[in-house]
């Protein structure tokens, strides 16, 4: 599978709300994205398959793929993307999501690290980000890469459940260090590579 990371586009906003609705219980809207596309100095990425259509993921899953992607064109290619806004000081990472046929490959965590990697390159010292407390599969995530509940945000959610602010400290060599280690492990499983223009190429496993 060969896989590009670009800037998010106006045009990839039908498909990453769609993807948004899949994967949280309270999706953005789609003006929210396009708001989020104005903000300075916030960036967001979407990771594209390189394929005309999306099958190479789906395999056998692929119409009732479609079927759940309703709202989006039928040769739709973004399967994930990463949002991270840099806020006078700490870097805040806003959303990140990977369309559930391609979870179990690295995709999400790799997209993680890339995030963390330029915000690192943009001098920020210190990434916050909120999530669900149900949520243990991310919460497992964060944590391997040092996020710490921080705070408490009670009833952020529209349906009411709390929020965990998490945070981690990433301006130190140490850190680098390990960061260096975790995205070295995460190519055995998806061997990627992310240049400046953003070419993310490999083979998920």
């Amino acid at each position: 599978m060969s896989l590009t990371l670009r800037p998010m586009e106006p045009r990839d906003v039908p498909e990453v709300a769609a993807i948004d609705r899949l994967c949280f219980t309270t999706p953005w809207p789609a003006a929210a994205f396009r708001s989020e596309l104005k903000r300075e100095r916030a960036t967001y990425l979407v990771l594209v398959n390189r394929d005309e259509t999306a099958s190479g993921l789906c395999g056998q899953d692929k119409e009732g793929w479609f079927r759940r992607m309703w709202s989006a064109p039928r040769t739709s290619r973004v399967i994930g993307y990463v949002g991270f806004r840099l806020e006078n000081g700490p870097g805040h990472i806003t959303t990140i999501a990977l369309l559930p046929e391609a979870r179990g490959r690295g995709l999400g965590e790799s997209l993680l690290v890339v995030a963390l990697e330029r915000m690192a390159r943009s001098g920020v010292h210190t990434v916050t980000l909120e999530m669900r407390p149900s949520n243990q599969v991310a919460y497992r995530l964060y944590r391997k890469y040092g996020f710490q509940v921080v705070r408490y945000r009670p009833d952020y959610y529209r349906d009411g459940e709390d929020a965990w602010v998490m945070a981690v400290t990433i301006g130190d060599h140490a850190y680098q260090r390990h960061l260096r280690r975790l995205r070295q492990a995460v190519g055995e499983s998806f061997s990627f590579e992310c240049d400046e223009v953003g070419q993310i190429t490999g083979d998920a496993l």
